[in-house]
């Protein structure tokens, strides 16, 4: 082990942990705009309640760091019959100045844990620009397997999605 590399705890988040996660929300979406589904303006005069709402419909893994929620990551499970068997990725985001500790590969790896044995498959959708997610994901064992032309559109700019898949057996 790397003394001079910190050691994040990685855990699930509880509704204790929605002003936290409420305010990395915003970092995220404030700081990576096309990366988002959702915008800023929409959630930043959400109550806290809706963010707890949003911790308990999914599983949000945070990376804790000397006290603060420096990264997150969603992991929502299909709902449907004949869909049971996927779960998606959603809203993964690590404050830059904690990128380089390794922490969006540990926040991957504890969704993946936690979906095996739950589900077959893993999907996900990641900007086509945002090379370093890509690599991440991959580096995890996410395959490329679609593409979303014009998946976003922010500022008057259209963004493309790479669709991608990790699939964690029956």
């Amino acid at each position: 082990m790397d003394v001079t590399r910190p050691d994040p705890e990685i855990r699930l988040l509880t509704c204790a942990d929605a002003s936290a996660y409420r305010e990395i929300r915003l970092a995220g979406l404030l700081q990576n705009p096309e990366a988002f589904a959702s915008t800023f303006e929409a959630e930043r005069d959400r109550p806290l309640d809706w963010f707890k709402e949003r911790i308990t419909q999914s599983r949000l893994f945070g990376a804790v760091l000397m006290q603060e929620l420096v990264g997150v990551v969603g992991l929502r499970s299909h709902a449907g019959a004949k869909q049971r068997h996927k779960a998606t990725i959603w809203g993964m985001y690590v404050r830059r100045e904690a990128r380089q500790f390794g922490i969006g590969e540990r926040l991957i790896d504890a969704a993946v844990a936690h979906a095996s044995g739950h589900v077959e498959q893993l999907q996900l959708a990641v900007v086509t620009e945002n090379e370093a997610a890509r690599r991440l994901y991959a580096k995890a064992g996410f395959i490329e397997y679609g593409h979303r032309i014009n998946a976003l559109k922010h500022g008057g700019r259209y963004y493309d999605d790479i669709l991608m898949v990790k699939y964690l057996g029956s």
